[in-house]
């Protein structure tokens, strides 16, 4: 009794002892415990909002079938995985922004698109390929079956399919909404359309001396690390980062024979010659399964290139090595040449389903003309075939004994058992060489494989840091890159099969190096190191590149100010400043509106805005350039002889600087400050 009491008075232990208890029930009774805790069907979230493995997995398929219907084999999965998600990211980023805006799809809007007079493009486009004639069709077979003759299952099925219709199609009708708001805010007006003519209104020919930075050393004007961090601190934004980065130092080494394999595949070649030459056909290589044979029968004409131009000397010396390329030897050996017609005019009908080809082909002899049979499916009339086509093997010996202006049924086996064929006429026989095409393929041996393999962990093994195994790699024959994986990456560097080297580098450490990676095809090793992690919102000024270009930019300063004050009042016009600039005075163009000058380069604006306000016969300067400075005169202005046109210059600013420019940064700006938390690789880790 004083047991039941205790447990009355302490209801919130037991209660805790109860949930521990069934908490260790559960974690010994699953598989895997720790999926109950992880969002383990999230590949990758942006600004909060999930996108879920199997909607991602269903598009990656539909994206391969596409691309391999459109003649794509050779997929390298990762390209197409990486491809689809960014997609997906981006629908979601244009989403939110809709959801924002407040943007709808009336009943009306929608209503129309699908059952309209006049369809909406991306609906005709879907009922084409399902095979309906409208949407109204496909709504009333869906939804009143009893009505139309359609089973319980199919009006299932067609729900299916016409609710997916109507959620794509307001999805469309959406972001069509989205677009025309972008592109309509983003339209030139008056003023910009004024201020686009006025930029390219004319055009300043200009004398000028310049005297480029590179005339001064560098070592004459040291940059200091506080003033490399001071310029990185006001364009620190211009190194923004949306998620952690690894930079890696990278070598690859291609699978390929050494030179031992190629004299081996000499030598092995060489004997087939001499065994084809001995034997009868191709008998002196059957046996050996690295010789691929391929029987050509052909005309000189349609024989391949390398045949071709080698037939003279396949005929006379009957067996011979044609060509060697890309490690594949290709040898050729005469066989016969026989005199037979090739090109000849046929009529062709196809028969529908179930019906006699004889009794169709009795009625065609008699005269009844071939338009008049229901029982015919297609006609192809007058049609040039080659009978030393493969294709044309089956029925070869038929249509050479057919009789001319007669139909016959074919009867040889495998043939189209629903077709009548008459020969309507030949030409003159020519010529059929028959040759034996023979390739051989050189590929790496064993050995080779082995040895690339332990020379590379051989170099590992000695190179156990970032900087050792970068600075070392020419003398060892390799070729170090740098590339930069995020958690994103399928990748390194967008090489193909290089997945399992990027997931390695984003879980690995600075100064780590790793093992070697085999691709799937055997063809290339792989190894890396890691130069440096990111793990900031900031590509650091540590960088090397980063460091670089601020290095730079400070430099070329200093040098600027240098040139500027020692130039400063030695001449009174363009001819005595490159007297004492030691360069000799020139002329170019220039237009505000322009992105590049001539002799100058790209992006001058200092230039441009110096000219654009300078008066004519005015000597201007020393003015500070990105790599230069120069001192100038206007020596003449010409004008675009051209009024003001408000719909050519509004078209020259949408160009340049409105939407089709913006365009493509929109999903840049619709990111803005979110974030994106992808799992991609992570994900792939743990299945």
């Amino acid at each position: 009794m004083s047991t039941l009491e205790s447990i009355r008075q302490r209801p919130v232990l037991i209660i805790s002892i109860l949930g521990v208890a069934l908490l260790l029930f559960i974690l010994t009774a699953v598989d895997r415990p720790q999926e109950l805790f992880s969002d383990n069907h999230t590949v990758v979230k942006v600004d909060g909002q999930k996108i879920d493995y199997m909607e991602y997995q269903r598009r990656v398929e539909e994206q391969q079938e596409q691309l391999r219907q459109q003649g794509y084999t050779n997929l390298d999965a990762a390209q197409v995985q990486q491809y689809t998600l960014q997609q997906m990211v981006n629908e979601t980023l244009m989403n939110q922004e809709i959801e924002r805006l407040g943007l709808k799809v009336t009943d009306k809007e929608l209503t129309s698109a699908l059952l309209g007079e006049t369809p909406h493009p991306y609906v005709a486009q879907m009922l084409q390929q399902m095979g309906v004639p409208s949407a109204q069709m496909l709504y009333d077979f869906a939804y009143n079956p009893s009505k139309n003759g359609v089973d319980a299952q199919q009006a299932q099925q067609l729900q299916s399919m016409w609710k997916a219709l109507e959620s794509d199609t307001e999805k469309l009708l959406l972001q069509q909404k989205f677009m025309s708001m972008f592109t309509g805010a983003l339209t030139a007006n008056k003023l910009d359309a004024q201020a686009s003519y006025e930029d390219n209104a004319s055009t300043s020919t200009i004398a000028y001396a310049k005297a480029d930075f590179g005339q001064l050393k560098d070592e004459d004007f040291p940059v200091s690390d506080s003033e490399i961090n001071s310029l990185y601190n006001q364009e620190k934004n211009r190194y923004r980062i949306l998620e952690p980065q690894t930079v890696l130092s990278y070598i690859t080494v291609d699978i390929a024979p050494s030179e031992a394999d190629r004299l081996a595949a000499e030598k092995d070649v060489e004997a087939a010659v001499a065994a084809l030459k001995a034997q009868e056909g191709t008998e002196g290589v059957a046996a050996d399964s690295k010789f691929y044979v391929n029987r050509v029968s052909a005309t000189a004409a349609k024989l391949a290139t390398n045949l071709r131009n080698n037939l003279e000397k396949l005929q006379a010396d009957t067996v011979s090595v044609i060509s060697t390329y890309d490690n594949r030897y290709t040898i050729g050996k005469f066989l016969s040449s026989t005199t037979a017609v090739d090109s000849v005019l046929l009529d062709i009908a196809y028969l529908n389903e179930g019906v006699s080809a004889d009794s169709i082909v009795a009625t065609l002899n008699s005269g009844v003309k071939a338009d008049s049979l229901a029982a015919i499916a297609q006609k192809n009339d007058s049609v040039w075939v080659s009978m030393t086509e493969p294709s044309m093997t089956i029925l070869r010996d038929e249509i050479s004994q057919a009789e001319a202006g007669r139909f016959f049924a074919p009867k040889s086996a495998g043939a189209n058992p629903n077709m009548a064929i008459r020969v309507r006429s030949k030409k003159a026989p020519v010529t059929v060489y028959d040759i034996a095409e023979i390739t051989y393929d050189v590929i790496p041996s064993n050995a080779t494989v082995s040895k690339l393999n332990d020379d590379l962990r051989k170099y590992l093994a000695e190179n156990t840091n970032a900087k050792a195994f970068e600075e070392n790699a020419t003398k060892a024959g390799y070729s170090a890159l740098t590339a930069v994986v995020t958690p994103s990456s399928l990748s390194v560097n967008g090489l193909a099969e290089s997945r399992n080297a990027a997931k390695w580098a984003i879980d690995a450490k600075k100064d780590q190096v790793s093992g070697v990676f085999k691709d799937d095809k055997d063809s290339r090793l792989m190894a890396a190191a890691v130069k440096d992690v990111y793990t900031g919102d900031f590509v650091p000024a540590s960088n090397p590149e980063v460091r670089a270009y601020l290095t730079n930019k400070i430099r070329n300063q200093k040098k600027a100010e240098s040139l500027v004050a020692k130039f400063q009042g030695k001449g009174k016009t363009v001819a005595e400043y490159a007297t004492v600039m030691g360069v000799k005075a020139d002329t170019t163009q220039v237009t505000f509106g322009q992105g590049y000058i001539r002799n100058f380069g790209m992006n001058e604006a200092a230039l441009q805005a110096n000219v654009a306000v300078a008066k004519q016969g005015e000597v201007c300067g020393p003015i500070a350039l990105n790599n230069s400075v120069v001192v100038f005169d206007v020596v003449s202005v010409a004008n675009q002889g051209r009024a003001f046109n408000y719909e050519n210059d509004a078209m020259v600013f949408n160009q340049r600087e409105g939407v089709q420019t913006f365009q493509n940064q929109l999903f840049n700006v619709l990111l803005g400050n979110k974030k994106i938390e992808n799992r991609i690789q992570k994900f792939y880790s743990e299945r």
